[in-house]
């Protein structure tokens, strides 16, 4: 899976600005990341999620606010209900376990953002084999 088409959701506020950050750092990922950002990842449902299998991605990512900094009242909990309801679809669907993957990044974590994306694909890598 050498050039993987991976879609990254990420929250307008913590992992947005990781991304953000890793782009002035000039922090490296693949060139097949294609990131959204959402106000909240709580916007989004199941079918948001699992909508880039059907068009043909790789992986999907979803980067949200670590615990207890959301701006959101921390959503955190609604995000991983609505995360394990999309991974037990995908599963049925076929997708596989590894290609759908939650984590969280800090804001302005450049570092960490690069790192989550390297560290997902790898494991896509490692699935694929």
């Amino acid at each position: 899976m050498k050039n993987s088409k991976i879609v990254v959701f990420t929250c307008n506020w913590n992992a947005y600005s990781g991304l953000d950050k890793a782009g002035s750092q000039k922090q490296s990922y693949a060139a097949g990341v294609r990131p959204v950002k959402v106000a909240c990842l709580d916007r989004l449902g199941v079918g948001n999620i699992l909508k880039p299998f059907e068009k043909g991605a790789d992986g999907v990512l979803l980067l949200g606010c670590p615990k207890g900094e959301c701006h959101f009242r921390d959503q955190t909990r609604t995000v991983e209900k609505v995360f394990y309801a999309a991974k037990q679809l995908s599963r049925i669907l076929g997708y596989g376990d590894e290609r759908l993957q939650l984590d969280w990044v800090a804001a302005d974590d450049g570092q960490g953002f690069s790192e989550q994306i390297a560290h997902f694909i790898g494991r896509l890598n490692q699935e694929s084999k």
